[in-house]
């Protein structure tokens, strides 16, 4: 079988790197052959070429590109889609593929994209087109993929959040969970299969972009709380990284009731930053602590359902316990209280944030039992057993496609529409595709 992943350029990739790389890996395990292409919205691209003064940053793994996880893929193929020979040559080429894999399904509402309507045109090529959903708020932020899903015989969602928000869609809906890599070369240290290195392990790990909802403020105020002496080791940076630690746009609730900033605090309790730390250092420092916590929340995403994100999937891969909050597990049948995961109350005091930690760190019987749940678990995020859910289910499509949503349905992505010029139900015009 062959498989054409795709993605739309935008700013940052995030996850979607991880995903696409082991994805293409454990396509390519079970024998089927993968390419991957970026579509620009340009009428030409000079040269996709270019060299690394720090190459060392960079890796190849399962789509054989040098990547790097802030900055993306380095001389990736482009598909610069504005213009209409491209365009049809690109159709030509998604028809000899067996499905096409679109990891971005549709454009992102950036500046580049504004009032560009043709790439409606790339998806009637024959093949079967699959969307896969890595967010968990598509209704607010990819509606627009129903001005094309009468193209997708079915999206493909990553978590309960993405599959839940995604009810939207007029196409098939599937849960197929993020890959990962679990073999020994992966793990490091590789100490996965132990379950008796409670007592050679130390702290807590948490690694984050510092977004809103995110939630990395109620840790940070938690820690001045906590008895234990073990690790505490944070690592990430973003927005509310700048504000919780500048001198003069420090905000408000980034201060306890000392009037010290709350990172001025934490680092005194024994806080140690890391700063941005490489995903194969990330493995490394999991392999070492005892808990990974995640304190990200968020009403709306929790409306949706569970939003759990990387981190912990790999802590569990490298043997740390994840803690994580209510909310944002919200209704999970992947990860359950108790048996997957320690549970944080989202409403949680700092000084009730602290004692949940302090515990955990003392209960070796709890951490035993989820090490040992989650070993069970954890096979279902393998990259080959993941790949072959994609192939499964690609085989299991008719080649029919659904209908095209009624303008009741439209509605809902009105706003974004505007953004791209787009008028509901309607194709792009003539002028707009020439």
């Amino acid at each position: 079988m062959k498989f054409l992943m795709l993605l739309y350029q935008i700013q940052d990739y995030g996850g979607i790197i991880n995903h696409a790389e082991h994805l293409a890996k454990g396509i390519k395990e079970n024998g089927h052959d993968v390419d991957f292409l970026q579509l620009v919205p340009k009428k030409e691209v000079k040269s996709t070429r270019r060299e690394l003064k720090d190459k060392h940053q960079y890796r190849t793994y399962g789509t054989g590109y040098l990547h790097h996880q802030a900055r993306g893929w380095v001389n990736l193929p482009k598909v610069a889609y504005l213009d209409k020979g491209i365009r049809q040559r690109f159709k030509n080429l998604c028809s000899t593929y067996d499905a096409v894999l679109w990891h971005i399904p549709v454009p992102t509402l950036n500046k580049d994209n504004k009032n560009i309507t043709v790439w409606q045109d790339l998806y009637d090529h024959g093949t079967k087109n699959i969307a896969i959903i890595h967010d968990g708020n598509l209704p607010k932020l990819y509606p627009h993929l129903l001005q094309v899903s009468e193209h997708f015989h079915a999206a493909v969602c990553v978590h309960e959040a993405a599959f839940n928000s995604a009810a939207c869609l007029d196409i098939p809906r599937k849960m197929i969970l993020n890959p990962f890599c679990l073999a020994r070369s992966c793990r490091v240290p590789p100490k996965f299969n132990r379950y008796d290195d409670f007592d050679s392990r130390s702290g807590f790990a948490a690694v984050q972009i510092f977004k809103a909802w995110k939630r990395m403020h109620t840790l940070v105020n938690a820690i001045p709380h906590m008895h234990n002496t073990e690790k505490k080791l944070i690592g990430g940076a973003g927005i509310e990284y700048q504000y919780m630690t500048s001198e003069n746009k420090c905000k408000p609730q980034y201060y306890n009731e000392a009037g010290e900033r709350i990172w001025d605090a934490a680092l005194r309790s024994g806080m140690v930053y890391q700063g941005v730390i490489p995903n194969s250092s990330v493995h490394t420092l999991l392999g070492e602590v005892k808990l990974q916590i995640d304190p990200s929340w968020s009403v709306k995403y929790s409306g949706y359902g569970a939003h759990f994100n990387r981190t912990t999937v790999e802590a569990i891969i490298q043997g740390a316990v994840p803690v994580a909050t209510d909310l944002g597990m919200a209704n999970s049948k992947v990860f359950l209280k108790g048996e997957n995961y320690i549970e944080l109350p989202h409403k949680a005091t700092p000084k009730e944030f602290a004692e949940i930690i302090d515990n955990a760190l003392l209960d070796k019987a709890q951490w035993t039992h989820i090490r040992e749940r989650n070993h069970t678990l954890i096979k279902h995020f393998e990259q080959s057993y993941v790949a072959k859910q994609y192939a499964d289910l690609v085989t299991s499509l008719n080649g029919t496609v659904t209908g095209k949503p009624d303008a009741t349905t439209l509605e809902s992505c009105k706003k974004n529409l505007e953004f791209f010029n787009i008028r509901p139900n309607m194709s792009p015009t003539q002028e707009e595709l020439f």
